[in-house]
């Protein structure tokens, strides 16, 4: 079975793409096959999802990443890797991008076997550009588990890390990111989200959050990390990285969301960061 914030997560997604005002900000036709019997009917039911400070989190991300990821490949990257890939949908849902590109998608071997059988179930061919690694990054390096693939070391990559950093160790957020600088070449790319400390929430949201701390660790996917967002870039910094552009929930919402009646207020405990490898 897929984890639940990946079920939870794909819902967001399909939701947006049934309900959302067009144009869409993420376009993701095919999240809604990968939803669990409930949570599809939730999605076909409305767009309460979507109303949640939350669902800007997931779809403001997604689209954030992607838009990083085209200019990335404008510039000769061909390489794409997905840790923490879940039911990421990219393999099926670009094949515009997926000719110029061979991805890689790391993630747990339930989530991957769950995924896989799922796809084979609906029809979906999987494409040749498209490599499977298990792997568990709290105990192996994203370098361990991409040293079981063809990935190329010696070429730049671009990593979108989205969703999972919350749910890792500080020691194993910093690992992978050594990890990432000793796997790839230089001028190869990482975007992700991460949870910042309670202190910098917006007190409104506190409640909310500490909700969603407990229902995912009763699910067994408990929050394990969270950031000073004014110190990270500099921690960052000496393991190899020069930060090209940090995103506040409010900057992601302004440059996505602005005049969007169809999306809630967005919630204030995740940041996102783009980052180069020097």
């Amino acid at each position: 079975m897929c984890s639940q914030s990946a079920d939870a997560t794909a819902a967001i997604r399909a939701t947006h793409f049934l309900h959302g005002n067009r144009p869409l900000v993420f376009e993701d036709p095919f999240a809604i096959d990968f939803t669990t019997p409930e949570w599809r009917e939730i999605c076909h039911r409305g767009n309460d999802l979507c109303m949640s400070g939350g669902a800007v989190i997931v779809i403001g991300r997604a689209r954030y990443a992607e838009d990083l990821l085209e200019a990335a490949i404008s510039s000769g990257v061909d390489q794409y890797v997905i840790p923490g890939a879940g039911l990421d949908t990219f393999a099926i849902r670009r094949p515009d991008l997926l000719s110029k590109i061979r991805v890689y998608e790391i993630d747990l071997p339930a989530t991957q076997s769950w995924k896989q059988e799922r796809l084979k179930q609906l029809g979906y061919e999987l494409p040749d550009a498209l490599e499977f690694i298990p792997g568990d990054l709290e105990h192996e390096t994203i370098a361990d588990a991409l040293s079981r693939s063809s990935f190329r070391s010696d070429k730049r990559a671009f990593f979108s890390l989205l969703g999972i950093m919350p749910y890792l160790s500080r020691e194993a957020i910093f690992r992978t990111l050594e990890s990432i600088v000793a796997a790839s070449a230089s001028g190869s790319e990482i975007v992700f989200d991460y949870r910042v400390a309670i202190e910098f929430v917006d007190p409104e949201d506190i409640p909310l959050v500490e909700m969603g701390d407990k229902s995912s660790a009763q699910g067994g996917e408990p929050k394990r990390s969270w950031f000073n967002p004014h110190t990270l870039p500099d921690e960052i910094s000496e393991l190899g990285f020069d930060l090209i552009e940090g995103l506040s929930p409010k900057q992601l919402y302004e440059r996505y969301f602005t005049d969007r009646s169809d999306v809630g207020r967005p919630a204030t405990h995740q940041h996102y960061a783009h980052f180069r490898r020097r």
